[in-house]
């Protein structure tokens, strides 16, 4: 199962840090154990540490007797191929105020369109778009299913203030340059009952 690093203080975004899948194989004086990926966050508790990959940056939620009783183990990336030997001791620990949510599965299908393609892992396209006149009910799922009608979206984010709520206009961005004109003729589509506004970003 597929997880992101989020927050429980609403007034504290921290940096997003994808957490997937591992797969594991042997490592020399490593005791074989069992592989609980599958079963965090389902019928086993998360644990509070995790490791990240070097090449794509996604992080495996990971507890320390997963590794056996040896020096440690070689994991391989469930996403893009890249394997590590990794030690108990150089896990990273889940910090105060964070919790693992599910990671959204057009984050994990962006990702690995990325490495197949060839490209940055954390791609998400130069094609960006200001959003405005949002109604402050709509959510980044809402303006994503509007514009993957056009072309594949690399990232949504709605802006919004201390209090966690929109400020009623995003950015959007999309993985092709050729679907410009089409993004813009959305300019004035009506969504939650509000005209949107779509034009180029100021910087």
């Amino acid at each position: 199962m597929a997880f992101a690093m989020s927050s429980t203080n609403a007034f504290t975004a921290p940096a997003t840090s994808r957490i997937s899948t591992a797969i594991f194989s042997e490592a020399p004086a490593a005791t074989p154990t069992e592989n609980n990926q599958a079963k965090y966050g389902k019928d086993l508790e998360l644990p509070g540490t995790y490791v990240r990959c070097g090449r794509c940056a996604t992080s495996y939620a990971i507890a320390a007797d997963d590794l056996g009783t040896g020096k440690g183990r070689r994991i391989e990336c469930g996403l893009c191929g890249h394997s590590w030997f990794q030690t108990p001791e150089r896990l990273f620990t889940l910090n105060d105020g964070h919790e693992l949510v599910p990671l959204p599965d057009v984050e994990i299908t962006r990702i690995g369109n990325n490495v197949k393609e060839g490209r940055d892992p954390d791609f998400v396209g130069n094609n960006k778009f200001y959003v405005g006149n949002l109604d402050f009910g709509v959510e980044e799922d809402d303006l994503r299913a509007l514009f993957a009608d056009i072309g594949e979206v690399g990232n949504v984010s709605i802006i919004t203030g201390p209090d966690g709520r929109s400020k009623g206009f995003a950015f959007v961005t999309m993985m092709s340059d050729e679907v410009t004109d089409k993004c813009m003729d959305l300019d004035g589509t009506d969504l939650n009952g509000r005209n949107i506004n779509v034009k180029p970003p100021n910087n």
